[in-house]
């Protein structure tokens, strides 16, 4: 979720987005669920009572073939054929066979005018079967002698689900729903058998096809609570309603039972007591309303495409000036405020464009000016430097001086006073602060002229200038400083005759001087203080007086990244190092190398 916020926090474009797409989704998310509400509730209603009609209709259909079946046993039992073969000799066998032939030739007539009665038959108390099919008649009846007796002493017609075939004749083992009613010889007024009318039971689910929907059902269920036929079988479905029917009351209207998951809609057949049940499931009255919905959905992904689209567009179009300006206040952060900002608008937009291009302005006069009084300072402050380096020079060599004359070394106090007018003449420069790299070089070689006159024992020194760079320029009495150095703080505390090295060389694009000796080294501490001095600018105190000094003036005049690099080993000697650009000067031809 952090993650989330963050990238919105962090993005307008993404913002704008996410208010647009939500201004669109939002209204028709709602209309949809209104409209999928609506949608459902109407169509579930119509749907269960296009069902109920069905279930209806359907109680119509059977309400009709069980009057069809009554009307056939009617017609049988008053048939003046029938009785009068009924009144005939039975007991002689060629009259009883000529009259079992005759009353089945009648009862095919009686029953080829109802198309879903399948066989009408006659069982007689002496147990003559009388048959309109050309079926074999079974060897052992499959009708009990107690339901034999109920159909022939009672009025009422009993109906019988014979799964497995007839139970009269062998019709290859087609299920038959048999109805048997008694019947009554008209001379003598008494029972003398039973009529067995039989209606496939593929006729019955025939009638019971009907279109309920996914996984629905119709039920033929009997007076007695027992299941006659079913549309589909489902042993699921046939307990659970079976379970329900002898639960609970029903009566001759269409009712409708709520269940969880589905509908029940009962129908009770008043002529016979069956009962039509109709299982409609609760998905299948929805399958309209989630057609809809899916409609809806559809057109919400096509709207929110379509907004992703637009809106995009239109973020592209307001933010294009915001980007616009975002880059040109970059381009701004680097210093270059030479760039253009072109907004074309008229709005709050264009208004800040404009603020801005005059922001920019007044801080790059402000910025001009600032960098010409920094120039300014920066120069008056290498000035001030430079001029703190004349005096501790001249001390150092008037002391040298004097001990030359103390001693009574005319020769050598006249050498070094040459000396040291040759390093005031290079030294001064005219009032130049750039000189040449070789004169640089004479200024550094007259200061030890002028050293190893007084400590001749204790040193020696060499200068190297590749000739190359003879011509560049350098900022003045920078080596000086750092052979000073050298000489008192390497030199003389080695207690042994040390080498003092001067190169001037190029590398790539800088000029590196350095000052090397084999003199005393510095332990790691005191090199890191030295290193600590030169790194602070601000540090007071003699200790590193001279490369402090050099140092601060590079960084016044170069900038921080040329600084003086000291490394040092004690009793192995020091090597400082000092790397210029070349582009400070022009470049003359000048060659040779000095030694001493």
């Amino acid at each position: 979720m952090r993650r989330l916020r963050n990238v919105f926090h962090q993005s307008l474009g993404r913002r704008l987005l996410a208010y647009f797409t939500l201004l669109m989704m939002i209204p028709l998310a709602v209309a949809g669920g209104m409209i999928y509400w609506e949608s459902d509730k109407r169509m579930s209603g119509s749907a269960l009572r296009l069902s109920s009609q069905i279930v209806n209709n359907l109680s119509l259909d059977f309400d009709q073939l069980i009057s069809d079946v009554d009307k056939l046993s009617e017609q049988i039992v008053d048939d003046s054929a029938i009785q009068q073969r009924l009144s005939g000799n039975l007991t002689d066998q060629t009259e009883r066979e000529s009259i079992q032939t005759a009353l089945g030739m009648q009862l095919k007539r009686l029953g080829t005018y109802y198309e879903a009665v399948s066989g009408v038959y006659l069982v007689l108390d002496n147990g003559m079967v009388a048959k309109s099919r050309y079926y074999s008649v079974r060897e052992k009846l499959g009708m009990s002698a107690e339901l034999y007796q109920l159909a022939r002493n009672h009025a009422a017609m009993q109906w019988v689900c014979c799964p497995n075939g007839s139970m009269l004749v062998n019709n290859m083992g087609d299920a038959v729903l048999s109805a048997v009613t008694s019947l009554t010889n008209a001379k003598s007024g008494q029972p003398c058998g039973v009529v067995v009318i039989e209606v496939k039971l593929s006729e019955i689910k025939r009638m019971m096809c009907t279109d309920l929907g996914e996984n629905s059902n119709v039920f033929l269920i009997g007076r007695d609570g027992t299941l006659l036929s079913s549309m589909r079988n489902d042993e699921r479905q046939a307990e659970l309603v079976t379970d329900l029917m002898r639960s609970e009351a029903i009566g001759n209207e269409l009712e409708v039972r709520e269940k969880k998951d589905y509908f029940l809609l009962y129908s009770r057949l008043p002529s016979s007591g069956w009962t039509i049940c109709g299982l409609v499931h609760k998905d299948f009255l929805r399958e309209d309303s989630r057609s809809i919905l899916q409609t809806v959905l559809w057109i919400g992904l096509l709207a929110s495409l379509i907004n992703v689209v637009v809106s995009r567009g239109l973020c592209n179009y307001e933010l294009r000036p915001i980007t616009a300006m975002m880059k040109y206040v970059k381009t701004v952060e680097t210093g270059e405020f030479t760039a253009e900002l072109s907004v074309v608008r008229k709005d709050e937009i264009g208004a800040l464009a404009n603020s801005i291009r005059n922001m920019t302005a007044h801080i790059s006069e402000l910025l001009k000016t600032v960098q010409h009084e920094q120039a300014r300072l920066r120069w008056a402050e290498y000035k001030a430097l430079q001029a703190q380096i004349n005096p501790h020079f001249l001390y150092n060599t008037l002391d040298s001086l004097h001990w030359l004359i103390w001693d009574g070394d005319n020769d050598k106090a006249g050498e070094m006073v040459t000396a040291l007018t040759s390093f005031f003449r290079i030294g001064l420069s005219q009032g130049s602060d750039l000189i040449l790299v070789e004169n640089e070089v004479k200024h550094v070689d007259s200061y030890l002229a002028i050293q190893k006159i007084r400590y001749n024992k204790i040193f020696t020194y060499s200068i190297y200038i590749d000739d190359c760079v003879r011509g560049y320029m350098t900022p003045k009495l920078l080596l000086q400083p750092i052979v000073e150095n050298a000489l008192y703080h390497g030199i003389k505390p080695a207690g042994h005759k040390c080498h003092l090295f001067v190169n001037v060389l190029e590398v790539e694009d800088d000029l590196l001087m350095e000052v090397r000796d084999d003199g005393a080294g510095m332990s790691p501490e005191q090199l890191q203080s030295l290193r600590d001095s030169l790194e602070c600018s601000n540090r007071t105190g003699t200790e590193g007086y001279g490369m402090r000094n050099v140092c601060d003036r590079i960084r016044i005049l170069v900038g921080k990244e040329y600084e003086i690099q000291v490394m040092s080993e004690q009793g192995m000697g020091t090597s400082v190092r000092l790397r210029i650009p070349k582009t400070l000067g022009g470049l003359t031809d000048v060659s040779g190398n000095i030694s001493g």
